[in-house]
């Protein structure tokens, strides 16, 4: 895993904050079914239903925050298969990458070409930049916020 203990977890808290918590099924923003910190109803796997008695709701947020685990962990590892250079990265820039891929998934990130290639050449300005004039940074401004403010202290 590219994250020690300690930011795995405060990449964990920031999920939390900034998904939210829902016991039972609701539509987010795209009209989705969604449970829990903002997991897809249809992606759930039977390993996580598992956790939670084999349902889906309601959700308590100690199996929440248990399935939250899984899921990063996941992601954690693909992202690292296919972005193997954001392993390079200070661990405060990997944390808000990893917060950025939850929410838009790898696909997503993928369309982010020009801040990828200045986060691989490290010119966090030049990212800074991409990353202030994109439509995820006006949908979503808090987030965007805490990518760039974690920039900024790795310069």
């Amino acid at each position: 895993m590219s994250l020690s203990k300690d930011g795995l977890n405060e990449l964990l808290e920031e999920l939390k904050r900034e998904e939210g918590f829902r016991a039972n099924i609701y539509q987010c923003t795209a009209g989705v079914d969604t449970i829990g910190y903002g997991f897809n109803v249809a992606y759930l796997s039977e390993k996580e239903l598992e956790l939670n008695g084999g349902i889906i709701e309601p959700m308590s947020k100690e199996v929440a925050t248990k399935i939250l685990e899984l899921k990063v962990k996941k992601l954690i590892k693909s992202v690292d298969a296919i972005y193997s250079w954001i392993d390079n990265l200070p661990e405060v820039v990997k944390i808000g990458i990893y917060d950025m891929i939850y929410q838009l998934g790898a696909k997503g990130f993928g369309s982010f070409v020009n801040t990828q290639k200045y986060l691989r050449a490290l010119d966090y300005d030049k990212a800074i930049e991409n990353i202030k004039s994109s439509k995820w940074a006006k949908q979503t401004p808090r987030r965007a916020n805490n990518l760039i403010r974690r920039l900024q202290n790795a310069r």
